[in-house]
């Protein structure tokens, strides 16, 4: 495997499958798209609650907890920004408050730091707190507030809920007003060491990242590789403010850039249809390029698509969504056939030519579809999993839709290209919502969870 950015093994339990690249709208990956929402929390029934995980005990090693936010008015009582744990004062092993205007960071059931805060109240502000080599320090816009404090607390609660948004245990005078944006944590790296300027762009998950919560779109979900499940109570959603701040212009690795090529009017970009990206007419040099350079012959992901096909005139012909960028030396990873008519039926095939998965899947219609493509580098065996609002609609694929032998070999693929074949020919005309990529092969209970997080924002 070649660029791809893993974490420390001992970080915790990582799904079979780990997020590696992500091509989403909601999450600003576009170079240049402004993030516009946050979460937004009513300080009354709503927050955001994650279960106990190893991520969330620190130990006594470095770590970085960072966090953008707009409190909407000063609160007299005692509002968490976040808590692994309950009463503060008798246990919460990791929490922040702010309570009339005093920024208090708990640890173990005691607040080891606090300062009066100024100009934080309806106005974004971003906050981080930095352990290095026994050192904590709090910044506020990456100024440091007080001192620098000598910290040793064993953070070792592995079992309690993490909460944004109040308490694990949620008590009447516990919830937070206000929004919240890019919540990260980063376990064995205080990434802070001095005052600094406050990040410009989305955050990313570095290496060592066990949580990163974009929180610009529902479902809210956790873009680390950890992919852990975050539960919306109170119906938690979102606002149009945001922190000043644009997407990242590299993928979630932090390695590659999305290019866009000959953009001209015909690909747009949307937040406003829910983050989608936009391809009409018919220009053939008309594309967007970006993602993993897999060249191991052993290398095993899975590619997880939203995709939805716009009637195409005839002089359009064959289209392709999603493709590699050098067929010659790598397979069509995802390449689909959008013939000349409304009432052509629509073809889908996956790693051809090297083994075509079949041209049969369903009639055309203009809905959202998923598709799931994977291959396995140990045993050259790839699988194809659909849903749509008419096929496996109900819990997601319970099962391969196409199964195929590609034989072990250099199957990978030589970055994603949407829109056309690495040629230029056989544009396709639609909207993509996402592309995601993930360093492994999605077992059934992951490909059925990632349905269940996304369905209902397509409709399906």
């Amino acid at each position: 495997m070649v660029g791809v950015m893993m974490l420390n093994s001992s970080f915790g339990t990582k799904p079979p499958a780990a997020l590696i690249y992500n091509l989403d709208a909601t999450i600003g990956a576009l170079p240049g798209a402004n993030i516009t929402r946050s979460a937004s929390f009513d300080g009354s029934t709503q927050y955001l609650s994650l279960a106990g995980s190893s991520n969330w005990a620190l130990g006594t090693g470095d770590f970085t907890i960072e966090w953008w936010q707009y409190m909407s008015a000063t609160q007299t009582s005692y509002p968490r920004v976040f808590s692994v744990g309950s009463s503060l004062s008798a246990g919460a092993s990791i929490a922040v408050s702010i309570e009339s205007g005093t920024f208090y960071f708990w640890e173990n059931g005691n607040f080891t730091f606090s300062s009066v805060l100024s100009s934080y109240i309806t106005t974004w502000v971003h906050f981080a707190i930095s352990r290095v080599s026994g050192q904590t320090s709090v910044y506020q816009n990456g100024t440091k507030l007080g001192s620098t404090f000598n910290d040793t607390n064993n953070i070792n609660d592995s079992s309690s809920t993490l909460a944004i948004g109040t308490e694990s245990t949620p008590a009447a005078n516990t919830y937070y007003t206000g929004y919240i944006s890019n919540f990260r944590i980063i376990k064995g790296t205080g990434i802070y060491t001095a005052n600094f300027t406050a990040p410009t762009k989305a955050l990313l998950p570095v290496s060592g990242t066990v949580l990163l919560l974009p929180l610009t779109t529902t479902p809210f979900v956790d873009i680390s590789s950890y992919a852990a499940t975050v539960t919306n109570n109170g119906t938690t959603t979102t606002t149009a403010s945001a922190p000043s701040i644009t997407g990242p212009t590299t993928d979630l690795t932090g390695t590659y850039t999305l290019t866009l090529t000959n953009v001209a009017p015909s690909i747009t970009w949307s937040n406003g249809s829910g983050g989608v990206f936009n391809k009409t007419g018919s220009n053939t040099t008309d594309l967007l390029t970006g993602g993993p350079n897999y060249t191991s012959s052993s290398q095993s992901y899975t590619v997880f698509l939203a995709y939805q096909l716009q009637p195409v005139s005839a002089s359009v012909g064959n289209g392709r969504i999603l493709a590699t960028a050098s067929e010659a030396t790598n397979d069509w990873l995802l390449g689909s056939y959008a013939p000349g008519t409304p009432n052509s039926p629509m073809y889908f095939n996956a790693f051809y030519p090297n083994a075509d998965m079949g041209y049969n899947v369903d009639a055309y219609d203009t809905g959202w579809r998923f598709i799931w493509g994977t291959y396995d580098g140990t045993t050259g065996v790839s699988t194809k999993f659909i849903a749509s609002s008419t096929v496996n609609n109900t819990s997601g694929p319970s099962s391969a839709y196409k199964t195929s032998s590609l034989g072990v070999g250099s199957h990978g693929f030589n970055q994603l290209r949407l829109w056309n074949r690495s040629t230029g020919s056989e544009p396709a005309t639609g909207n993509v919502g996402f592309v995601k990529v993930f360093n492994g092969v999605c077992p059934i209970s992951q490909i059925q969870s990632q349905w269940s997080a996304y369905h209902s924002r397509f409709g399906i």
